[in-house]
């Protein structure tokens, strides 16, 4: 199978107080605790927590699936991507000059080719931060994605039937860089009123000090937020201000279902131990896509007299 690998540049430390647990996130425990209070809370809030949404063993299960794929020559998968700590260990200086823009093939910034690095399986495989493109080909995946409770839930919270439209996991080795703050929907070539709705399910214990979630509650409310290429594509970090920041910590099996504009970002992992997530986005069927000149008229800062 024919797949894309993205060795990233080396991202430099955020500022320490770039993430903060000024709050943090509660939930409900189980798909029958969510009733209208819950609906209208995601509605306000942005986001909803639902704790135990998938087993122990559902979670193992995908966690096998995903380390399978960490270490095979054939992820069985559309893309793979490196940590730029991989580079390092493969003698590359990072890039230079990075793009103004995201590109289509992830909005990564790095050097992209379709050969793994030439490393051994269990090295390369500490580097992996995010694997895209596998529920068609990973039925367990597949099935954490179309499990019956979240989609009745997504198509509760969007308000009209969903499809799926992009699958990743996202590992965070240890000292993994962040993801900085910023609006899924900055990423997709829909249009800004299209319902688009993130699920992020934890595979294992994700904390403040590993990196999970941290999130500005109601931040969505204010609509689009002008993207800039710097760590990644990502909010301007001065743009942040006081904003209140809750912390999503999780533990194996808990979901967090978000607004596609909502800003949010995981900070560096300081610990010793991969943290592991999933992540899906669903949007409502009837969504059609705009182009991407469209879509950086709205989230991109090109032309606007803006810096950051």
């Amino acid at each position: 199978m024919t797949y894309t690998v993205v060795l990233e540049p080396k991202i430099g430390p955020h500022a320490p107080d770039l993430y903060r647990a000024d709050r943090y996130a509660g939930g409900v425990d189980g798909w029958e605790a969510v009733g209208e209070e819950q609906v209208e809370a995601y509605r306000r809030d942005g986001f909803l927590v639902v704790r135990g949404g998938f087993t122990i063993e559902e979670m193992e299960t995908a966690n096998r699936e995903l380390r399978e794929m960490q270490l095979s020559e054939d992820p069985q998968c559309d893309s793979v991507y490196y940590e730029g700590t991989i580079r390092d260990e493969l003698n590359r200086d990072s890039q230079e000059d990075l793009p103004e823009v995201p590109r289509e093939t992830g909005y990564a910034l790095g050097d992209i080719t379709d050969q793994l690095p030439n490393l051994p399986p269990e090295t390369r495989a500490r580097y992996v931060r995010k694997l895209m493109g596998f529920v068609q080909h990973h039925p367990p995946l597949d099935a954490i994605a179309h499990k019956k409770e979240l989609i009745d839930l997504t198509t509760r919270l969007l308000g009209e039937p969903v499809q799926l439209f992009q699958d990743m996991a996202m590992i965070k080795p240890p000292g993994g860089r962040e993801k900085p703050w910023h609006q899924d929907h900055a990423y997709f070539n829909l249009p800004l009123d299209a319902p688009v709705l993130g699920v992020w399910i934890s595979l294992g214990s994700s904390t403040v000090e590993n990196g999970c979630m941290h999130v500005l509650a109601g931040g969505h409310l204010r609509g689009p937020r002008l993207h800039f290429m710097r760590r990644d594509w990502q909010l301007c970090d001065s743009d942040l201000g006081e904003e209140v920041q809750t912390a999503v910590p999780m533990e194996a099996g808990d979901i967090l279902f978000f607004d596609s504009k909502l800003p949010h970002g995981t900070p560096t992992n300081h610990t010793n131990s991969q943290r592991w997530a999933i992540q899906f986005h669903y949007a409502t069927a009837s969504a059609i896509k705009i182009s991407e000149t469209e879509r950086l008229a709205v989230f991109g800062a090109e032309g606007k007299g803006v810096s950051c």
